[in-house]
């Protein structure tokens, strides 16, 4: 895909835009930013589950590697998730988890706010299968019809099917609408290891028969006694979570129907919020 000229990621980006007219995830709306072609707006507005009334504005940055590379999706407001990460620092990146060390210069980090897709979308995160959408296919001396074949055949193992945009949208509403998603969800997956923990105790009050993935950090025959670690310091999954799930999530829901949050969009915003009396409000139903 990075040798494919900007004018043919603009036009896919059109088509997949123009399809959302009829795939949209409900609670979901989006805008092409004026332009800035590679980037879009939007708002998620949960109808269920703990963020259900929260008004999330995020931005979806696309590469010109779209769609062999993933687009970096952000919430401009802090948003407490397994799945977000926090705004205090940069902890994840968008990278194969097999990768080497992170430094900050690296271009596949996710900012803060940012999305990881790696939970939902593994095939985006396969090195090979990035590296593959990058090169042009090898084929080997042969006839005029035999390469034509050869060629196809190369060209369709390179270029394996990559997720659309109307699925990312559509994971996004879910991860916040499901719990069962975050349940299965293992650590590693993580883009706030904070979340994650404080998500295990809540459902491990609310609901003790669900089936979690095992923490690393707890039961681990490998790990040292606690009167052996440096401090006496414990490790996340010992730590009291009691809580802070549900203070965080309020705290978040809260700050994202903000005055500042819904009216003080940027200077690219297309989608904007009118501040109403309940005076001004007529209900259809008399």
């Amino acid at each position: 895909m990075a040798g494919l000229p900007r004018g043919f990621v603009y036009q896919k980006l059109c088509i997949d835009f123009a399809a959302l007219k009829h795939a949209c995830p409900k609670g979901i709306y989006v805008a092409p930013v004026p332009d800035e072609p590679l980037k879009w707006t939007g708002v998620l507005l949960p109808r269920k589950g703990p963020y259900a009334t929260a008004v999330l504005r995020f931005e979806i940055d696309f590469t010109l590697d779209y769609p062999a590379r993933a687009p970096v999706i952000k919430f401009l407001c802090d948003v407490f998730h397994p799945l977000v990460t926090p705004w205090t620092t940069y902890t994840h990146t968008s990278r194969a988890s097999a990768a080497d060390t992170m430094s900050s210069a690296d271009e596949d980090r996710l900012p803060p706010g940012g999305l990881t897709l790696r939970h939902g979308f593994p095939e985006w995160h396969d090195e090979r299968s990035i590296s593959q959408g990058r090169t042009a296919p090898v084929v080997p001396e042969m006839g005029d019809a035999q390469r034509s074949s050869a060629e196809d055949d190369a060209r369709k193992a390179a270029s394996p099917i990559q997720p659309h945009i109307v699925q990312v949208l559509q994971y996004m509403r879910v991860i916040f609408d499901s719990a069962e998603l975050l349940d299965s969800m293992p650590l590693e997956h993580a883009a706030n290891t904070s979340a994650w923990h404080a998500w295990r105790s809540y459902r491990a009050s609310t609901a003790p028969a669900t089936h979690l993935p095992p923490d690393p950090g707890e039961g681990s025959g490998n790990a040292a006694p606690k009167q052996h670690q440096p401090g006496g310091a414990r490790q996340p999954g010992q730590w009291n979570w009691q809580g802070v799930w549900q203070d965080r999530v309020r705290k978040s829901v809260s700050a994202s129907k903000a005055d500042q949050a819904l009216f003080s969009a940027g200077d690219h915003s297309v989608i904007n919020f009118r501040p109403w009396d309940a005076e001004e409000v007529v209900s259809p139903v008399r």
